[in-house]
């Protein structure tokens, strides 16, 4: 094999290249941490990588919307708290215009307190989230779902039954809205109707024994769809923590995983920084000292 002076100068050049590579690509995976700096350094890694962090992206999301679901459902329980509180009290009112010494002005009071009751109850079927949706309309959350006043005393309904939901996991839609007829009923058995009903026999006068025994069955039964729908909210509002504490173990897996698969390690790039910070100093003195050289001194 002949043996050239630029054959000598070009094997220097490349180891040169080779080890000012190695130091240089060194230096970038210190500086940013990741012992990955494109896909093509490991490509299974990377497609690895690259799956985790959708995986984890996705939890997130789940995570975010676990959020939701909870102010949302705190938002009904909150309402229907005051819902429960009003029928409450408007039983003892029913039960106190039962009292046979009482005057027809003092069951005229009671109906007039009991009208203020069916608004404070109209109201909170007609409330809306932070968005402006209608919490009771169902799926028809852009209007007003209970159309009444104490005025008239009674309240229709306009919503549906439909039950808006929030996907808080990779298999379960939550609900996070109810129908307003669930919660306050529906024909003979709406809130709105008993009240409408009771108030009007207290204003008309005469007995009101029979009106009092029907009115608090009627409150009674909206009592329990009221107490029913919270029962179910909170048993939801435990599912979505559960569902909380998953999803921060899953995280966890997440970044670890990613870590495992992406994160330099510290110690051994400094290290072989080092050590190539050597090679490529012992390069460069060896090109320097064969460069300096003709073929003449190596043949004579």
């Amino acid at each position: 094999m002949r043996v050239s002076t630029n054959m000598i100068f070009d094997q220097g050049v490349r180891a040169l290249q080779t080890q000012s590579a190695a130091l240089l690509y060194t230096g970038q995976q210190i500086a940013t941490g990741r012992k990955i700096l494109t896909p093509a350094d490991d490509p299974v890694a990377s497609a690895r990588a690259l799956d985790v962090t959708q995986s984890r992206s996705v939890n997130k999301q789940f995570t975010t919307n676990q959020g939701y679901a909870e102010d949302a459902l705190k938002l009904v329980e909150g309402q229907l708290d005051g819902a429960g509180e009003i029928i409450q009290y408007a039983r003892e009112r029913v039960l106190a215009a039962g009292n046979p010494a009482l005057s027809d002005v003092d069951r005229k009071s009671i109906a007039t307190d009991l009208k203020a009751q069916f608004d404070a109850m109209l109201a909170i079927a007609n409330t809306r989230d932070a968005n402006g949706d209608y919490l009771f309309a169902g799926y028809k959350s852009d209007k007003a779902p209970f159309e009444g006043s104490s005025a008239t005393l009674a309240a229709a309904y306009g919503g549906d039954e439909g039950t808006r939901t929030m996907q808080v996991s990779s298999s379960r839609f939550m609900p996070v809205s109810f129908g307003g007829e669930r919660v306050f009923g529906t024909g003979d058995d709406s809130v709105f109707k008993v009240l409408g009903e009771f108030i009007s026999a207290l204003e008309g006068g005469g007995a009101v024994s029979g009106a009092v025994s029907t009115a608090l069955g009627g409150l009674d039964t909206s009592l329990d769809n009221v107490l029913t729908t919270r029962a179910q909210i909170g048993s939801q509002l435990v599912e979505v923590e559960q569902l909380g504490f998953i999803g921060s173990d899953l995280d966890l897996q997440y970044a670890t995983t990613l870590s495992n698969l992406q994160d330099l390690d510290y110690n051994e790039a400094i290290s072989r920084l080092t050590q190539q910070q050597t090679y490529l100093q012992a390069a460069q003195q060896s090109f320097l000292k064969t460069t300096g050289l003709s073929l003449f001194n190596y043949l004579s």
